[in-house]
């Protein structure tokens, strides 16, 4: 993208945090992934600094981890961004593409000219809503992804596109929400010490679920998860899961 594309008041917020910075000082800019944080940082830097130094952009995990040094910090933890935007000189929170929805229209069209191709396939109002209602855990960068194909920007058409959204509805949220738990546990954590409790928390969690989807029958419960059905038994035993 070359420019904040949007109508709403968070893509008019990301204007006006561009334009309000006309001299250097230390900025933040905080979101979830996705949401355009990197490309913000990027048009500062080429604004403020008139070259595209990567390096002037940080990511931070920790309040302690700004310094007042004159670099554009960005974070996905909004506790961290609360804490820290009063010492800054200015900052600003991009709200997730769910909650953007006026955007999604733009955004998907702005896509379309980028890619320079036909969008009469399956650019409908049909094909819209499907955009519209999605709720889009990785945000704009996932919106892209999802409009264009990974060989060059060309688009799918409308039923490759509600199969996508489909299969990404479930597999996105299991990952989102994992990094997320990671994230808020912080780098000064080993991961060693939870990482088997994290994994049977999980699998008894989806062992649960798949039992009372399947009425409680080990064997259609052992084919939905795609296991051998001793298998499953032994887990079952282990986790102190009964069959009801």
């Amino acid at each position: 993208m070359k420019r904040i594309v949007g109508q709403s008041e968070t893509a008019k917020k990301m204007r006006q945090f561009l334009q309000y910075a006309t001299k250097k000082g230390t900025y933040l800019i905080g979101g979830e992934s996705g949401t355009g944080k990197e490309f913000l940082a990027s048009l500062m830097i080429k604004k403020l600094y008139e070259n595209d130094d990567r390096e002037l952009i940080v990511k931070i995990k920790r309040p302690e981890d700004l310094s007042r040094d004159g670099r554009i910090y960005i974070t996905e933890n909004r506790d961290i961004f609360d804490a820290v935007s009063k010492v800054v000189s200015a900052s600003v929170w991009i709200e997730p593409l769910r909650e953007r929805q006026i955007d999604i229209a733009e955004l998907t069209e702005y896509f379309i000219t980028e890619a320079k191709v036909s969008s009469d396939r399956w650019y409908t109002p049909k094909s819209m809503k499907l955009l519209v209602d999605y709720w889009w855990p990785y945000n704009i960068r996932e919106l892209k992804r999802v409009v264009t194909t990974e060989d060059g920007y060309k688009l799918l058409p409308y039923a490759n596109m509600k199969k996508i959204l489909s299969n990404y509805s479930a597999t996105e949220i299991v990952s989102i929400k994992i990094e997320s738990f990671w994230g808020e546990l912080g780098e000064n954590v080993n991961p060693g010490k939870f990482y088997q409790l994290f994994i049977d928390s999980i699998e008894r969690a989806f062992i649960k679920s798949a039992l009372k989807q399947c009425g409680g029958s080990v064997t259609k419960t052992s084919q939905l998860l795609k296991i051998h059905r001793n298998t499953l038994a032994q887990k079952m035993k282990k986790f102190r899961i009964k069959n009801v």
